[in-house]
């Protein structure tokens, strides 16, 4: 008999959640497993990553009353819709990805006796999202649901000790496993190789340094555009490469022709295909103020890029400083730009650790590992649900 996963996601919107729950999905659809993918709809900011599921041969049921905000009419709406998927799929296991499915995902799983009930933190929102009344009420209904989770999942270390020391749960109820991904989808071959730099007219021996990912607050492109500027006052010919979309993109437009950047900043917007832009880009930044596991980051070092980022989230725990990449505290662009302007002169001496980056993430993060890893739960759990 076969073991049935409904997976529920707030919404298929470009990230690495949208990837994870594709692969899973796609990939333990087998004997053993029926799986079937839930999601409720992008904003209208958001670029969506629909095509990644049918790429993978998904068709998820799409809710249109699940949303990203806290909507209480449509949100209730979405705990009947979901309920009603529960009652015709009948699943063993209700597992539920991002905030707001795992509110309303495990609120309906709970009333409907899901015998396993499932959920993954890809990052968090009790950082930097909201004011300190909020966060509070958010921990709150974090640790009422968790009572009723069978099993919790954190994508890093140091997420798990975040949660633990919120007191969401007891540390014993808490898994870590790490993203996975299907580095095909990014790695590129000789043939990428300047289409990139062609298309945006960059000279070929040109510095580009980029940042990819969704032009959210969050994500602190402000703070690029600042690292942008300094390097440009003392190094004129580098190009910097803005790669995402989002709700910030009328501000960073404005960002930058308020700096004078436009002559070396190009904001590309959303790029399906990125094996080009990861064939060309020599630096890959992150500036996040919060992060679960940031997903460019591993595709970047998997390419074989410098990379350099934050200490927020799972960076820590996937960066070993100096030997793989490096990472500062929020906030720092001093140290941002003392390393970029010694690679510029000093390149030879990081391709050994550009290649330590490489062969790490591909190690540590391939998608294998990740089904691997969430079988081995899944069965554990089943066996454990049928001795009671």
């Amino acid at each position: 008999m076969k073991i049935k996963v409904l997976r529920i996601i707030t919404r298929l919107n470009v990230g690495g959640p949208t990837i994870h729950v594709v692969l899973l999905n796609s990939k333990l659809n087998s004997k053993e497993y029926e799986t079937l993918l839930l999601s409720g709809k992008t904003e209208n900011h958001e670029s969506d990553m629909y095509y990644y599921a049918e790429k993978y041969g998904l068709e998820p049921i799409y809710i249109d009353t699940m949303s990203r905000e806290i909507r209480l009419i449509k949100d209730f709406k979405a705990l009947v819709a979901i309920i009603k998927v529960i009652k015709r799929f009948k699943p063993d296991i209700v597992h539920t990805h991002t905030a707001k499915a795992g509110l309303v995902g495990r609120l309906a799983a709970i009333l409907m006796r899901v015998p396993l009930i499932i959920h993954t933190f890809h990052g968090n929102i009790f950082k930097n999202y909201f004011g300190k009344f909020k966060t509070h009420f958010f921990i709150m209904i974090e640790r009422a649901l968790a009572r009723y989770t069978t099993k919790i999942i954190a994508i890093s270390r140091q997420q798990k000790d975040e949660l633990v020391n919120l007191k969401i749960c007891e540390k014993e109820k808490i898994e870590i496993i790490n993203l996975g991904f299907d580095f095909e989808n990014v790695l590129p071959n000789r043939t990428h190789i300047n289409s990139f730099r062609d298309e945006y007219n960059i000279p070929s021996e040109m510095p580009l340094v980029g940042i990819i990912g969704r032009l959210t607050p969050i994500k602190n492109h402000m703070m690029f555009l600042e690292i942008c500027e300094k390097i440009l006052k003392i190094h004129k010919e580098i190009i910097f490469v803005i790669v995402g979309d989002g709700e910030l993109r009328g501000n960073i437009e404005k960002e930058i022709l308020r700096r004078k950047l436009e002559s070396n900043v190009i904001l590309t917007g959303n790029i399906q295909d990125l094996k080009k832009a990861y064939a060309d880009l020599n630096v890959v930044m992150l500036t996040s103020n919060n992060e679960g596991t940031p997903v460019a980051i591993i595709e970047a070092m998997a390419c074989g890029k410098l990379v350099l980022a934050t200490d927020v989230g799972g960076v820590p725990d996937l960066i070993e400083y100096g030997k793989d990449g490096f990472f500062f505290p929020a906030g720092d662009s001093k140290s941002f730009i003392d390393i970029i302007l010694d690679w510029i002169t000093n390149r030879d001496k990081y391709i050994p650790l550009q290649s330590n980056a490489s062969k790490k993430a591909i190690r540590l993060f391939n998608s294998e590992r990740l089904i691997d890893e969430t079988d081995h739960l899944y069965r554990k759990l089943f066996k454990s649900k049928d001795k009671k």
